[in-house]
């Protein structure tokens, strides 16, 4: 494959850094928001909970959109909309506000991460190692990007944090225009983007879902969605968890921002690793390893040892992003946003009912034994995905 130039790479990586990191930049202001509008603590779960709404429902036709229309334009569109939406929070103070703005930005930044990754098959051709740089960009506007808006409402308030919100939606335009065109944009019978193709349509939903008739995207469906389910885990219960045998916030803190160094280094460590060992297995035990050094947190009772564990998870997470894009990217063919598009959705609805589910796990049997027993379901059901896999030939 032709090297991809500076430029072109430049552009999709910024794309999916600015489109990933704006649901952790919303979730430190969106909140404090709230609290000054003096919500309740539903309402604030419902209102962050609402930023995944519309990508659950509508991310399989925007995959669609970028194969008919070109993911650039797809890209741009939805970042001039949701560019809109930051200094909008604080004109308008209401509670009822917040939701609708919410949803318009969380499809919005959904649709330019989402963008990003049909980009690397459509343009980078699947490439593990333009996959992983991605993915280490991605990370590494999670390091950067919410302490700037945390220091935004500290320094200046809602006018500074939402600011600093409305400069990162900016700078996620800014790389949708520096994007080249497609080849489903630069051909002369190319469609035009027009308000008629915001509405959903069946057979884009139909031809999504028609990509599960090759069971090797069923198998990526069902690695992608038990990974996601480790993250519910960790971004939930997992904190309560530790506060609860004592740890300060700081020391919580350093814990995840040591699992979200070590996931950047895993993302460049991708590429190397798939020319040794077969993708789809390294997909598999990676997603394996991240699950289950979760579950066993309630196991381990020294600091260190959490230490430790949120390495090595965060280095298993960081390997195994990139090749769930990859390996995705290589079978689906000219489908490449609609596949991205329906493991998105299907993302989104881990991540919605995951936390749940603990939840209703806790009340049963206690934190501790939920997150061995949430854990270690997940787990098994990553064996079933093998079980599955090797029926089916795939492994």
């Amino acid at each position: 494959m032709e090297p991809i130039s500076v430029r072109v790479q430049g552009a999709v990586y910024a794309s999916g850094l600015f489109g990933a990191t704006m649901s952790n930049l919303g979730s430190v202001v969106v909140p404090l928001w709230l609290l000054h509008l003096h919500a309740s603590p539903l309402m604030i779960g419902l209102a962050l909970g609402s930023f995944n709404l519309l990508p659950f429902l509508f991310s399989v036709h925007g995959g669609a959109m970028m194969d008919r229309l070109g993911a650039r334009r797809v890209m741009i569109g939805f970042a001039i909309i949701g560019a809109m939406m930051p200094l909008l929070y604080p004109v308008f103070p209401w509670i009822g506000a917040v939701f609708v703005f919410q949803l318009v930005l969380g499809l919005s930044s959904t649709i330019g991460w989402a963008g990003a990754q049909t980009l690397v098959g459509q343009i980078m051709r699947g490439s593990p190692q333009y996959a992983g740089r991605l993915t280490f960009y991605g990370v590494l506007g999670n390091l950067v990007g919410p302490p700037l808006v945390g220091a935004g409402w500290d320094f200046i308030g809602p006018w500074g944090a939402f600011g600093m919100l409305f400069v990162w939606a900016m700078c996620q335009l800014g790389a949708a225009l520096a994007l080249p065109r497609t080849e489903a944009e630069t051909k002369n019978d190319a469609p035009k983007f027009g308000f008629a193709d915001l509405l959903p349509e069946l057979k884009s939903y139909t031809a999504a879902f028609g990509l599960m008739a090759m069971p090797v995207v069923t198998f990526l469906i069902m690695v992608s969605m038990l990974r996601i389910g480790g993250h519910s885990i960790q971004s939930s219960f997992y904190v309560v968890y530790l506060n609860g045998v004592g740890l300060s916030g700081t020391a919580i803190g350093l814990l995840l921002a040591t699992g979200a160094a070590a996931a950047a280094v895993g993302a460049l460590l991708a590429a190397p690793m798939t020319g040794r060992i077969n993708g789809l297995w390294l997909l598999l035990i990676t997603s394996a390893i991240s699950v289950a050094l979760i579950a066993i947190t309630p196991w381990l009772g020294l600091y260190v040892l959490f230490l430790f564990a949120q390495a090595g998870r965060g280095l298993a997470v960081g390997i195994s992003t990139p090749l769930i894009i990859t390996e995705m990217s290589s079978v689906v063919g000219s489908n490449q946003g609609k596949a991205v598009g329906l493991r998105t959705m299907s993302n989104r609805f881990m991540s919605t009912i995951g936390p749940i589910a603990m939840g209703g796990l806790v009340s049963l049997v206690g934190l501790e034994s939920s997150l061995l027993i949430g854990g270690g379901v997940l787990v098994a059901l990553m064996v079933l995905a093998t079980v599955y896999a090797k029926y089916n030939k795939i492994l």
